[in-house]
């Protein structure tokens, strides 16, 4: 009798975990062949590699615009084709509006706020709110915090680095970066390079820490299977980490109201905001977009900063041509300041996303869009269809609530938008070349009214730091860089498994 129980449950548990195997079939959509549990994610579920691989993989599997795939047991749609892509995100956004992350409001109320968390209309209200703090000229005036962290870095660099064979340059752009988001969004000096044991720095690797499998678990349920959110009652962050922030942020808000001291950064132009009783934000919900900016300016930041340094070091040719050019604008301005980026041209073609081109931001216009088009850090998007669709030009229908996605690592290395992708060629975003790129085949900052709100910001503030490195050292392969990065499997962004070692030398003394 045992024995029948035993395997009528075994079967049960069977039909519940297949039980939607047959979703994409009976709509006619070719679609990934699924395992039980497992999904068509195998790979990821099991953190063999990261996400942004696995949903490189599925997109390679098919030709087709549109192709499904299940997460688990749940019936997901990837998406192939720039036309529908710009559809989704764009033109039919009404049906799109609401990212998949679950928004876990009874258990997690800082994070449930965050603005690429919240769902609508809410998250609309306060993305209008909050779209005046990252203005140019909010942008400029918080731009001194930057350069000053900055020539924290190169001292760091000058004065405690004693190895030039060896640097761990993706550890010291963290630093870099948990420095600028302590000084330009919390108000206070981070200390990340003068302290190794500085809070900040630490609350930051432990928000973020792709090598912690908790910490992965978390995200992946987060972001890709909402059933185990609730199920396990989970917070996005460790509640000891999002205390010292809240407390840091409101603490330093208190005293700044009293004070009347100005240090040019977020909390002022919130202030300002308030005085001027202009769309201001209290509570919970300020402290949210704070941890946000947080979270996603150091590790967005930073991953960049390392992926650019290390094409660098593997281009000698590239990384000259821009010394070059850093030389002959600090020869003109002196310091390399916000007004005179706008000289550079070569750089940002390495950094920079092409869908501002014409607008302030137009500078460093060659390497760092190619740096974010080999190296997506978010190297995928996520909507949900909230109400009933049909795919233009098809019978398809797409369900409520049927999870999108689309690969942008995926899209940033197909040969029919990208010839010879594995080739680091800032030239292809070049004023000859450019013309000839699908917008919405290149997605490095998302597209549409819930793209990167804080895209900017980190832009300036990784040309600044790239900047002020490369004028004084000259960054070059050894032993443990000379092999073709690896990504951190057990990550929901793109980051490097080993870090990113190389070997510096003083700029003055390059041959």
């Amino acid at each position: 009798m045992m024995f029948v129980i035993f395997f009528a449950v075994l079967f049960l548990i069977y039909y519940y975990l297949t039980r939607n195997f047959k979703h994409w079939e009976k709509k006619n959509v070719p679609f990934i062949k699924p395992l039980p549990f497992f999904g068509s994610i195998y790979d990821g579920v099991l953190m063999r590699h990261s996400i942004g691989e696995v949903f490189y993989d599925l997109y390679y599997k098919s030709t087709k615009p549109f192709v499904g795939f299940f997460i688990l047991d749940k019936p997901c749609l990837l998406i192939r084709d720039p036309k529908l892509i710009k559809k989704i995100l764009v033109n039919d956004f009404q049906y799109f509006y609401d990212r998949n992350a679950v928004n876990n409001k009874r258990d997690d109320p800082i994070s449930t706020h965050i603005l690429f968390i919240l769902k609508n209309p809410d998250w609309r209200e306060l993305r209008t709110k909050m779209t005046p703090v990252f203005t140019s000229s909010k942008i400029k005036i918080m731009s001194e915090l930057i350069e000053n962290a900055s020539h924290e870095m190169t001292n760091y660099l000058n004065n405690h680095i004693k190895d030039y064979n060896s640097v761990e340059m993706r550890d010291v752009c963290l630093k870099f970066t948990v420095d600028v988001i302590g000084s330009t969004i919390f108000g206070v000096q981070a200390n990340s390079f003068k302290d190794e044991n500085s809070q900040f720095s630490s609350v930051a690797k432990r928000l973020i820490d792709w090598d912690d499998i908790v910490t992965a678990f978390r995200f992946r349920c987060y972001l890709l299977a909402p059933l185990f959110v609730n199920l396990f009652r989970m917070k996005l962050f460790p509640p000891d980490c999002v205390n010292f922030l809240k407390n840091t942020f409101l603490d330093i808000m208190d005293k700044r109201s009293v004070s009347n001291k100005s240090r040019n950064d977020l909390i002022d132009i919130l202030l300002q905001m308030k005085n001027d009783n202009r769309n201001f934000i209290e509570g919970d919900i300020l402290v949210s977009q704070a941890l946000m900016f947080f979270v996603a300016g150091f590790e967005t930041t930073s991953s960049t900063m390392g992926f650019a340094l290390y094409e660098f070091a593997r281009n000698p040719d590239i990384q000259d041509k821009i010394r070059n050019e850093i030389k002959d604008i600090s020869d003109k301005y002196g310091d390399i300041k916000y007004d005179s980026l706008k000289e550079m041209e070569y750089l940002d073609m390495c950094v920079k996303g092409i869908t501002n081109y014409g607008n302030l931001f137009n500078f460093f216009k060659f390497v760092i869009l190619e740096v974010l088009r080999k190296y997506p850090v978010v190297p995928f998007l996520d909507r949900k269809c909230n109400t009933t669709y049909t795919i233009p030009d098809t019978n398809v229908t797409i369900d409520k609530d049927t999870p999108i996605f689309i690969p942008s690592l995926a899209l940033h290395y197909d040969p029919q938008y990208f010839p010879n992708a594995d080739i680091f060629d800032p030239e292809r975003f070049s004023s000859n070349n450019k013309t000839g790129i699908d917008s919405f085949a290149y997605l490095p900052f998302g597209e549409g009214p819930r793209n990167c709100i804080g895209a900017r910001f980190g832009l300036l503030t990784a040309k600044l730091g790239l900047v002020h490195i490369l004028k004084e050292f000259v960054v070059s392969c050894n032993e443990k860089s000379n092999e073709k990065i690896k990504f951190n499997p057990k990550g929901m962004v793109l980051s490097a498994l080993n870090g990113i070692n190389l070997k510096l030398s003083k700029v003055e003394k390059a041959t």
